[in-house]
């Protein structure tokens, strides 16, 4: 076994100090990194009678101090557990965009690390020039080659992991169904992520009713909460209805589900024989009471695909607030890829995901105004009968 000296180790102590105190206190993450940056160039000028600078490469940090940490600090790092960074790397390790005739790259598991480092993390303590120490490579430009290609990688298994179920599969779903929601097949919503800066391009489109510029992700999961489609790229000014008449689901209904089966969405979206809603104040079906009962259940399955947008950002810290500018030329194409691969991210690991980390989300069923009663009320009205039926003997 070679001999470390007492200096080398000093400076990976000071390194792993100062990763553990980012990680305790993110807020303080760019001056912790500063500090010991430091000590570790003023400790390597020690032994030279000239003084060199030493940039301490975090190739070292990822290959000897990482292995090291306890499961707790990898996943903080990484986000995933060390089994899923496995399975992860398995599943992309061979694509062809890791097989280059000109540079040659980093190994598959470093760039893997980065890009979920940095897919993990809002922007505190996840900088490009700290990003880049930590992992011992280039600056921005480096950074973003690697997200960018392993993006790439990820987006490949889309087709495998976020399928929408087959004629076979959705009557097994509404077979597994027929004592909670008879026929439903899944739930939709949508979700706005936020961006950091205006868009360089017509900023306005992007500006959203809570004040914030934001992409639109419209996303429908199943009673799982697996992840079966995603509709992703309109700016967030834009409202779920219409995101979702433009979306292939909202255009070809018929496509997706057979007759009798449906998707439950909030109140954002018109009721029809495809979709059904909550009822509206203004409904005259049943008692008030008895709207509220049938709301209040219709939501608590609709929940699900809230708790998975809750996860999905909680995991990749990185969709809470998109720190890259987006621009006509490559920047909303890239926010749209890293959105998506998030999500597949998701699916992968959805077994993996402890009750702790299932967020409960309270369903706002007014989010969005707008006079959405006026479709086909007649299976919702069955659907009305059904619940209050059950309810009733309950």
């Amino acid at each position: 076994m070679p001999i470390i000296s007492r200096k080398r180790k000093l400076m990976e102590e000071i390194c792993e100090a100062a990763f553990i105190d980012i990680i305790n206190s993110p807020t303080q993450a760019d001056i912790i990194f500063d500090n010991a940056i430091d000590d570790v160039l003023t400790i390597s000028t020690y032994r030279l009678s000239v003084p060199r600078l030493f940039v301490p490469k975090s190739d070292d940090w990822f290959r000897r101090i990482l292995p090291n940490y306890s499961d707790d600090y990898f996943k903080k790092f990484m986000r995933v557990s060390r089994k899923d960074f496995t399975l992860i790397l398995r599943m992309i390790e061979n694509s062809n965009v890791f097989k280059s005739n000109s540079r040659q790259q980093l190994k598959v598991d470093q760039q893997l690390a980065i890009t979920l480092h940095k897919l993990g993390h809002d922007g505190t303590g996840s900088g490009v020039s700290t990003t880049a120490a930590l992992f011992g490579v280039g600056g921005g430009g480096t950074i973003l080659k690697v997200v960018t290609r392993v993006l790439k990688a990820i987006l490949e298994l889309e087709k495998d992991w976020i399928r929408w179920p087959d004629e076979t599969e959705r009557l097994e779903i509404a077979r597994n169904m027929v004592d909670q929601l008879p026929n439903c097949i899944g739930y939709i919503d949508g979700s706005h992520i936020n961006l950091e800066e205006a868009p360089l391009d017509d900023p306005e489109s992007y500006f959203t009713r809570k004040q914030r510029y934001a992409i639109q992700l419209q996303a429908v999961c199943d009673n799982n909460k697996m992840i079966r489609s995603i509709f992703v790229g309109y700016p967030g000014s834009v409202h779920d209805a219409r995101v979702f008449a433009n979306s292939e689901i909202g255009k070809n209904p018929e496509k997706f589900l057979d007759r009798g089966q449906w998707i439950a969405g909030d109140s954002a979206y018109k009721n029809t024989d495809y979709m059904i809603t909550p009822f509206k104040n203004n409904a005259s079906t049943g008692t008030t009471a008895e709207r509220r009962r049938f709301n209040k259940y219709l939501s608590g399955f609709r929940g699900k695909i809230e708790c998975c947008f809750g996860i999905i950002k909680e995991t990749f810290g990185s969709l809470k607030e998109w720190r890259i500018r987006v621009d006509r030329s490559n920047g909303h194409t890239l926010a749209c890829s890293w959105i998506r691969g998030c999500i597949i991210l998701y699916n992968i690991l959805k077994d993996s995901f402890t009750e702790s980390e299932e967020i409960n989300i309270e369903v706002d069923d007014d989010a969005q105004e707008g006079n959405h009663d006026q479709g086909d009320d007649y299976k919702r009205n069955a659907l009305f009968q059904f619940v209050n039926g059950k309810l009733n003997m309950m």
